[in-house]
């Protein structure tokens, strides 16, 4: 209706409460009945009715049960119903049967059909409406994956055409195909052309434009019904690219794409090794930025939610955007990719203004700025390993920096500044003596380079980096450098002190926690109470309708005590109504009270954690001063009242100096569970990972036994960096039988205290 300008009568429908099913029944006099009198508009509705419900075509297509008569014997045979093969179209509201063309809404779909399936006939040889072939098909029914048929035919046919196009001719814009909207007479001709030809190979494409060509290629993936990555899988990538870095997001989105169904994950490789082709050729003709239109105008059509939840798009925008970045530089799809992802060329236009030598008159620099020699200079860092730096970096601001040597040994360094939470790579070449991130290179040393976008942003390499280098991390002002030249006297005080604040902090956490988690559930009893109120309220009123409604009819001698009764009612009402506000009151108050708290409890956690760090730190910085696990545990303990994590063992007459009592080899993850249930919290043991190859600690805390895996390094045993530097497993369990495993995950507050064969122990 709306298609032919009789939308304005959809409200006469709506009135009516004409359904689907009731359609079938409609005439001129029931429409004149409607208050629908134009002759014109009669027939145009009636129109449309008849060709929704397929009127105009043979009556043998859409009865029930036709008669067919069978050559050779003269019997006649009668067709056995079909049911519709029903799919859902673009629109999320909408099916469309694959067989006779038939669109429903789904509600009717799923409540009556006027017919039985039967296949549709073309009466004129044109192509029957809501023709799905081969658009808005699963893949699975397209193609059968061989090394040879990666992906459905019309794609590759397409994506062959469109790489064809590119070499020959080296004017295209390659990146902008994907983005710009190709002319609708063109588009639509092309359509018509693929869903109208027998045979692919004879499809001729030579007088379509590559805008076209590849609007095509978007509206075949778009009008998948589940797209190329599907749509079960979508909360599972979005929560895979929330890892801020880039290698684990990496790992995360490989391991993914491996779990696809086959016809996805090889369709997926074909497109994302079109892609790498389609840079590969940008690339050469001299344009050095990131295809960052590219993969906007991709990231939804290959990477989209289900209809129902489709608005998750607009939220999770730079999650799409970024699951395609990496997935396109940082995954392998057989094609390979240019170096331009961390640092892009200049555009050209930009050299003269930007890129000169830098002068003294171009910006007035600090004096510490004015160093000559990259050795001088307080953010060089030398040889120093990627683990420590992601260590110095990790919980900084946006703009803080560092420069080491690269770990390719090459007389090149590495500029690691810290963004949006997540620390971005950037390599300075040098050649000829002139360093920069891309060629040509036009500064005299580092330092000048550094100097330089202290005060220019960085996005002139790289949109995304629209940031500067501001806040450098100083070696020769290190904590670690201090430590070493500092006296024994001071780093003791310094531990003392940060251990008290440490137990204060998390005494205060303790309290607003409990305050926090006694006013939510008292915030939920009473919002519960007041909603109770309300409904109560709206049986008294309805009760005094009731009551004013028998008064109006009652006797005589029923009034007095009717009046009464409605007195009543009035009475409690009221009170119901101002217990309501009283309630509705103190409820705002306590929610509010509430957010304070959890705003409060927000703040501690960094403060803890940022304590906690300073403790460890300082407890190392004297464990390399001399000082043992136990000492340092024993000035602790004798300075304050409650310890945190830590207790005063003589660790030399502790049973885990035995590894037969912990250490278990031939011991699967479910054998461990069974040996540590119910046992108290501190039992452990140490077990091998049957798929990882490394130890695995097995523990019990809260009544749950967790399993947390053992890293062996070049700098020894330990979970996390950087505390990979127990020699052994024994040195491991020594020092962890006496310090709290919190400091690794806040859910295991214990020590090891019992080995599981030291029976006399526990």
């Amino acid at each position: 209706m709306a298609a032919l300008n009789l939308y304005p009568y959809s409200d006469v429908f709506r009135c009516k409460d004409i359904k689907g099913s009731d359609l079938i029944l409609l005439d001129r006099d029931k429409l004149i009945g409607m208050g629908i009198k134009d002759e014109f508009h009669q027939k145009a509705i009636l129109t449309c009715i008849d060709e929704l419900l397929n009127k105009n075509e043979e009556p043998s297509a859409y009865v029930c049960l036709s008669s067919k008569t069978e050559s050779g014997g003269g019997n006649t045979s009668v067709a056995e119903p079909q049911s519709h093969n029903l799919i859902q179209t673009s629109f999320n509201t909408l099916k469309a049967c694959e067989d006779c063309g038939l669109v429903t809404h789904r509600t009717c779909a799923a409540t009556a059909l006027p017919f039985y399936c039967s296949a549709r006939k073309s009466m004129d040889g044109r192509t029957p409406a809501f023709q799905f072939k081969p658009f808005g098909q699963n893949l699975c029914s397209q193609f059968v994956y061989t090394k040879t048929t990666p992906a459905p035919a019309l794609l590759m046919k397409l994506t062959s055409e469109l790489e064809n196009r590119a070499r020959k001719d080296e004017t295209l814009e390659l990146y902008s195909m994907y983005s710009a909207n190709p002319p609708s007479e063109q588009f639509t001709a092309l359509v018509k052309s693929i869903e109208n030809v027998s045979d692919l190979n004879s499809l001729d494409l030579s007088q379509f434009s590559p805008v076209v060509i590849s609007g095509v290629i978007k509206k075949y993936l778009r009008e998948l019904p589940d797209p190329l990555i599907p749509v079960q899988w979508y909360e599972k990538f979005i929560e895979a690219q929330k890892k801020k870095n880039d290698e684990e997001c990496t790992v995360a989105l490989k391991q993914l794409v491996d779990k696809l169904p086959e016809n996805h994950k090889s369709t997926l490789q074909f497109i994302m090794a079109h892609l790498c082709r389609i840079c590969l050729m940008e690339f050469a003709r001299g344009n050095k930025n990131p295809p960052t239109v590219l993969l906007q105008a991709l990231c939804h059509i290959l990477l989209r939610p289900s209809w129902d939840h489709i608005i998750n798009v607009v939220y999770n925008a730079q999650a799409h955007n970024r699951i395609l970045e990496i997935l396109l530089f940082h995954c392998e799809w057989g094609e390979r990719v240019p170096e331009f992802a961390s640092a892009p060329a200049i555009p050209p236009r930009k050299v003269s203004g930007r890129m000169g030598r830098l002068t003294s008159d171009s910006f007035s620099c600090p004096e510490k700025d004015k160093v000559t020699s990259l050795e001088d200079a307080e953010w060089y860092w030398g040889n120093i390993k990627r683990e420590d730096v992601n260590e110095l970096l990790n919980d900084t601001v946006d703009g803080t920096f560092l420069v080491r040597d690269a770990s390719s040994k090459g007389g090149e360094y590495t500029l690691t500044l810290r963004k949006g939470g997540a620390n971005k790579l950037i390599k300075i070449c040098h050649r000829d003596g002139k360093y920069g991130f891309t060629e040509p290179y036009t500064y005299n040393s580092v330092v000048e380079l550094i100097n330089h976008f202290k005060t220019a942003s960085l996005s002139q390499y790289n949109t995304s980096l629209n940031i500067k280098l501001m806040h450098p991390v100083p070696r020769n002002n290190s904590e670690e450098d201090s430590a070493k030249t500092e006296k024994v006297d001071k780093l003791l005080e310094k531990l003392l002190q940060a251990n008290k604040n440490l137990v204060e902090k998390q005494k205060e956490s303790e309290r607003v926690s409990k305050d926090f988690k006694e006013t939510s559930q008292d915030v939920q009893n009473r919002r519960h109470a007041l909603n109770a109120f309300k409904e109560l309220v709206k049986v008294f009123q309805d009760q005094t309708v009731i009551q004013e409604k028998f008064q109006n009819e009652a006797q005589p001698h029923e009034i007095k005590n009717l009046e009464h009764n409605s007195e009543l009612l009035r009475n409690r009402l009221a009170m119901m109504k101002d217990s309501c506000v009283q309630l509705a009151v103190t409820l705002q108050i306590k929610e509010s009270y509430n957010r304070t708290l959890e705003r409060e409890l927000t703040s501690l956690k960094p403060e803890i954690h940022s304590l906690r760090r300073e403790r460890e730190n300082t407890f190392k910085n004297l464990q390399k001063r001399g000082f043992s696990t136990a000492k340092l545990n024993q000035i602790i303990n004798k300075n304050t009242d409650e310890t945190v994590g830590e207790i005063e063992v003589d660790t030399e007459s502790l049973p885990h100096n035995d590894q037969s009592t912990w250490l278990v080899l031939n011991c699967s993850r479910e054998e461990a569970e069974k040996m540590l249930k119910d046992k108290r919290d501190g039992t452990f043991l140490i077990r091998k990972s049957t798929n990882l190859y490394k130890h695995v600690l097995v523990i019990v805390c809260n009544g749950n036994v967790n399993h947390c895996i053992i890293h062996e390094t070049d700098k020894g045993f330990g979970f996390s960096e950087p505390y990979n530097i127990y020699p052994s497993l024994k040195d491991l369990v020594l020092h962890y039988a006496t310090n709290s495993l919190e400091i690794h995950n806040d859910l295991l507050n214990t020590v090891l205290k019992y080995p599981i064969g030291a029976t006399y122990y526990n």
